[in-house]
Order: structure tokens, then C-alpha cells, then sequence
């Protein structure tokens, strides 16, 4: 492109001409003179009527070169582009006539470069090309400013032709350009036309040369770069990969901190460490080392913290770790980076990335959706205890932007994941009562831990309601409130009431197995509290034909032998104990039935090998 003082020039020289008074053998009555008063009165409709006529008359004896030009000037300025370059060139044709033997050469050429500059803007850049070539040849006597100016509309026409994909008027806008350019415009006319080449033709040798050939001439140029980076991705398509990854290299070395060696980097996001070449992966250590980081978007941040997990680059892994825990505000960068350690064997940079994400400090800063985000990595994973440890350092009594709802319901969860409902029970009525959600999973655990924990059954039968509520027609919801009304139940002695929802829980269609296995390990402990043992042995025999998950039946085991115990049946009830240890070895009820175990040996009772598999049968 032409800098500003060209295109000032090139005003200026158009100015003068097209302003220029009548030449000599113009009559005020002329129609040279007719047209400049319609141009001048902008009357462009009647100008260009007057123009048309004049132009096809075979007995016209003026020169209407300047009134021409000034018309197409008129129009350009307008807006009018199509008809500035009929004009133009009508001009142009009108300097070659006879009658415009009077006209000075410089003069014919500020005609053409005016003609091939609004030729460019229009987008007629074929035309345009011809004119400036007819110009630019050695009998023509341009002046070097002209030539210049000349050289810089073809710049412009080259550029153009590249950005609408007119390949082939690019290559010869370049190439003309190239043969008259001054040294100011030679790199630009040089770059363009090696780009004209690679365009046309990716694997082309000539597009490798010509790239080439500019970074060694132009090593400083801006541009440089982008044409090493050009340059490569030609090798590679010549099948040269050696040579396409040394000039990779060559580029990130030497101009590291240009656009060219950043989209180098990006183009290798979303690969395995393993396919990064070496140059890569030490461009992205060197700039996280020195914390130079504000060119790093998401991906190129992830690919950052996956080489350095890989590496155990330290210091670059906390610099890129505190950059995403800032930036990350959608948190799904975050989340893709938990992932992909985990996958990839990282599985302790994974976990500790989540806990400062998860438990952020003001000296590390993390957005809350990138701390939201790792606290469902943390759930989805079942790292419970770390999101029950980052939740006793919170305080519910203060309002904390950065802990969204989200992030709440995970801590509560959290907390009854890991048997501290009592601590998770303030959690639950936060999110019922403060932040006033209505979402039936927090309403049910709000309800369960209020059931088991809270101190007024009447304020535990309020919440089991609002849980029904929220519940609507879902039948598995349903169900879940109905377990909480016979729990209640259960806690206020009323045995038989919540014998009887709890049947009905089982013979309903709706219910999962694993509720059916509840419900009925339920119905088995309102006996014991009864202390109805038999009634209870034969309540938790019929868990195992109902749950099919099995975590009923081994809580149905160990309370089936305590029952024993009761009755003072050592033996069935060491069969108890044995089969739960031989089935559901890893289970919670493992460790209270290996005591069971012990108590009764203690007591003189011998148990049983445990090889074989008693079940509790009638």
C-alpha cells in the first residue's frame, strides 16, 4: 500500500490537473467547457448524458482529455465508481486522439494512474494491471515520482487480487511491480509475489524459493515471520518435513514474540505432549518460565500445563496454573485440562490444580467459574474428602461471590459423602433457606439430613413437604420423599405407619431395586428397634431377592446376626458375619462384622472357615 505522503502526491498532481484552466483552443462555448460547468454543478446525471454525446461524435475537434477526467474525478468522489472508470478510460482514449497533440506526456500519465487507481478501487484490477503496465514501459518517458506512484497502485492491485482470490492478477500485479519497485517497495512486491505463488500452488518449489528469499533479504521486516511460517507449510507440502520443522524452529527462535510463532504454537493445541516438536514445547516453557503469558488463550494455556505436568517444569506449572485460574471465565478450559491429566496419568497434577481451584486465596485469585469447574471435576471423580476439607474453611454466614450455587451443593454433598451430615446439614439449609433454590435434589437432602439430624420433627415433616412439592410427577422422586415420610416416622416411634409406606414403596412398579433393598432393610430395623428379632431376621432375609445392587444386602447381613446375637443364636449369626466378609468384603459393614466376629470368639464361640457361602435361609 502507497504511503501517506504517495497518496498525498498523487492528490495534489491530480488536483492540479484536473483543475487546470482550459487549454489553449477551448471556448467558453466549447463542449470541453459544458461539461466542466455540469461537473463542477455536480449535475453528474446531465454530465454524463453531455459526455456520452460528445465522445461518439465523429465531428468533434477539442480535446476533452481534463474535461473527461474531471467528470470521472467528480464521480469517483461521489461514490459513482462504474462510472468513474467509463470516464476514466474515455479520458485515457481522448489523450491518444489527435486533438490532444498539444498535451504534455506527464500529463497522459496523471490520466492513466488516476484511471488505474479508481480501476483498483472498483475492483476492475484487471484493467487497471494493463494500463499500469503500458505506463510503466521504457518508451513511455514516466517521470520516477509517477513511476512510483504507478509501482504502489500495483501493490494495491496485488493485494486485492490476493484477498478475493484472483491468484493470477495478483502474480502479474507483483511481478510488474517487482521490476520497477525502489528499494522501499521491493520487500512488499517481493513478499506478494511469493505469496501469488504459494497461493497457486502449495507445493510449489518456486513459492519455497521466493519465501526463502525474502526472510534472508528482509530478516528485520515484519512480515518476516509470517513468510518463515509461509515458507514451512509449503515444505510440508512438498513432503519435506525435516525442513518444514527446521524452519519452524528457526522461526520460533528468532522471532518469538511475533503473531507468526503464536500461531505456530496454537496449531499444536489439542495434540498429545508426545507429537509437540521440541521447538514448541520450549517456546511454551520459556514464556511460562518468565511468566510472559498475555498472549496465551485457553488452548494454549492447556498445552502449557500439559508439557509442564509432562516435564515437571515447576515454576512454568504454577505461573500457567495462576494465568488460567485468572482468565478462565467460562471454565470449561479448566475442565478440559482436569480431564486430560487424569487421562493421561497426571492424575496428582490433576488433583493438585483442583484444590487451589477449589480453595483460592488472595494471593491466587481464581474466577468462579474456574473454580466451579473443578469442583465437578472433584464430584465426578469422587474426591469427596477434598471437597469436604475446602468446605470447613468456608464460611456460610458471609456472602461470597466467588461460591456460586453450584459450588455449594458440591460442598454439602461432599460432606454427606463422607458421613459428616451433621456438618452437611448446615450446608443444605443455607441453600434452602438463604439462597432459596428450589431444585428437588437439594430439597430431598435438605429433608434427609433435617430427618435424621434436626431437632424438630416438625420442622423435618416442613421440609419433607417442600421436597414433595418439588418432586411434581416424577415417580422416582416420589419415592424418595415417601422413604423420608416413613424415616420420620420411624423417628417418632410410629412403627406401623412407616411399616406401611414402605411397603407400599415396594410393591410400586416405580421403584429402583436398590430402594426396593432400602425400603426393605427398613422394615426389618423398625422390628429391631421393636426389639421383634424374629420379625426383623425375617424382614432383612427377604433383602437379597429384592436388591439387586447388593449394598442392602450386607447392611440385611450384619443387622440379621446382631438379631441372632439377641436371640442368642451364636451360630446363625456367625454365619452371618462369615458370609457378609466372604460376599461384600469391601464394604462398610466389613469392618463391624469382623468385631462381631471377634466378640463371639472371645466368648468361646468357634467360628466357621469362611471359605464356604451361607446364606440366611428359613
Amino acid at each position: 500500500m502507497p504511503s501517506i505522503t504517495l497518496r498525498f502526491l498523487l492528490t495534489v498532481a491530480l488536483f492540479a490537473l484536473l483543475t487546470f484552466p482550459a487549454r489553449e483552443g477551448q471556448t467558453a462555448e466549447g463542449d470541453a467547457a459544458k461539461l466542466d460547468q455540469l461537473s463542477s454543478e455536480q449535475s453528474w446525471d446531465a454530465s454524463i448524458k453531455l459526455a456520452r454525446s460528445i465522445t461518439t461524435d465523429p465531428d468533434q475537434d477539442e480535446d476533452l482529455t481534463f474535461a473527461l477526467a474531471r467528470l470521472a474525478r467528480g464521480l469517483q468522489n461521489a461514490g459513482q465508481l462504474t462510472a468513474a472508470v467509463e470516464f476514466y478510460q474515455l479520458a485515457v482514449n481522448a489523450s491518444e486522439l489527435p486533438t490532444a497533440s498539444k498535451l504534455a506526456a506527464s500529463d497522459k500519465h496523471l490520466v492513466r494512474l488516476a484511471a488505474s487507481e479508481v480501476m483498483v478501487q472498483s475492483q476492475n484490477i484487471t484493467s487497471a494491471i494493463e494500463l499500469l503496465d503500458q505506463l510503466l514501459r521504457p518508451e513511455s518517458g514516466i517521470s520516477e515520482q509517477q513511476k512510483k506512484i504507478a509501482v504502489w497502485v500495483l501493490l494495491r492491485a496485488g493485494s486485492g487480487s490476493l484477498s478475493r482470490g484472483s491468484y493470477l492478477d495478483a502474480s502479474s500485479a507483483y511481478a510488474i511491480a517487482l521490476r520497477h519497485a525502489d528499494p522501499q517497495q521491493r520487500p512488499i512486491a517481493l513478499l506478494g509475489d511469493a505469496w501469488a505463488t504459494a497461493v497457486r500452488d502449495e507445493k510449489s518449489s518456486d513459492a519455497v524459493r521466493k519465501l526463502a528469499s525474502f526472510v534472508d533479504q528482509y530478516p528485520d521486516h515484519k512480515d518476516a515471520p509470517n513468510a518463515a511460517r509461509g515458507c514451512a507449510q509449503c515444505l510440508k507440502q512438498l513432503g519435506r518435513d525435516a525442513d518444514s520443522t527446521a524452519m519452524l524452529s528457526d522461526l520460533l527462535n528468532r522471532w518469538p514474540d511475533s503473531s507468526a510463532a503464536l500461531a505456530v504454537v496454537r496449531s499444536h493445541c489439542g495434540l498429545s505432549p508426545a507429537l509437540i516438536p521440541s521447538a514448541v514445547e520450549f517456546w511454551l516453557m520459556t514464556k511460562a518460565t518468565a511468566n510472559d503469558l498475555k498472549s496465551f488463550d485457553p488452548s494454549t494455556t492447556m498445552l502449557g500445563l500439559m508439557i509442564a505436568a509432562e516435564k515437571s517444569e515447576l515454576i512454568a506449572w504454577a505461573n500457567l496454573s495462576d494465568h488460567l485460574a485468572s482468565t478462565d471465565t467460562t471454565g470449561q478450559t479448566t475442565s478440559d485440562v482436569l480431564r486430560q491429566l487424569q487421562s493421561q496419568e497426571h492424575a496428582s497434577d490433576a488433583e493438585q490444580l483442583a484444590v487451589q481451584f477449589i480453595s483460592p486465596t488472595a494471593a491466587r485469585p481464581v474466577t468462579p467459574a474456574a473454580r466451579e469447574a473443578a469442583c465437578r471435576w472433584a464430584g465426578r471423580t469422587s474426591r469427596w474428602s477434598m471437597l469436604a476439607v475446602a468446605s470447613e474453611t468456608e464460611d456460610l454466614s458471609k456472602v461470597d461471590p466467588k461460591r456460586s450455587l453450584s459450588v455449594e451443593r458440591l460442598f454439602a454433598e461432599a460432606l454427606t459423602q463422607t458421613g459428616q451430615t451433621r456438618q452437611a446439614h448446615a450446608w443444605w439449609v443455607h441453600l434452602t433457606d438463604v439462597r432459596l433454590t428450589e431444585d428437588f435434589r437439594i430439597l430431598i437432602r435438605c429433608a434427609e439430613t433435617e430427618t435424621a439430624h434436626g431437632n424438630d420433627a416438625e420442622k423435618a415433616e416442613q421440609r419433607i413437604t417442600a421436597a414433595r412439592s418439588a418432586a411434581g410427577d416424577n415417580p422416582t422422586s416420589i419415592t424418595l420423599v415417601n422413604m423420608l415420610d416413613s424415616e420420620l416416622a420411624i423417628r417418632r416411634s410410629q412403627f406401623d405407619q412407616a411399616r406401611g409406606i414402605l411397603e407400599q414403596v415396594i410393591r410400586s412398579s416405580e421403584t429402583a431395586a436398590e430402594l426396593r433393598g432400602r425400603a426393605q432393610w427398613l422394615i426389618g430395623e423398625t422390628w429391631y428397634m421393636q426389639r421383634q428379632y424374629k420379625h426383623a431376621i425375617d424382614a432383612y432375609r427377604k433383602v437379597e431377592a429384592i436388591d439387586t445392587s447388593g449394598t442392602w444386602v450386607a447392611a440385611s447381613f450384619l443387622q440379621a446376626g446382631k438379631a441372632f446375637e439377641q436371640l442368642g443364636g451364636t451360630k446363625e449369626a456367625t454365619l452371618c458375619y462369615v458370609t457378609l466378609l466372604n460376599r461384600f468384603p469391601e464394604t462398610q459393614y466389613a469392618g463391624p462384622a469382623q468385631n462381631r466376629l471377634a466378640a463371639l470368639s472371645s466368648n468361646g464361640t468357634r467360628s466357621p472357615t469362611p471359605s464356604s457361602q451361607p446364606t440366611i435361609r428359613r
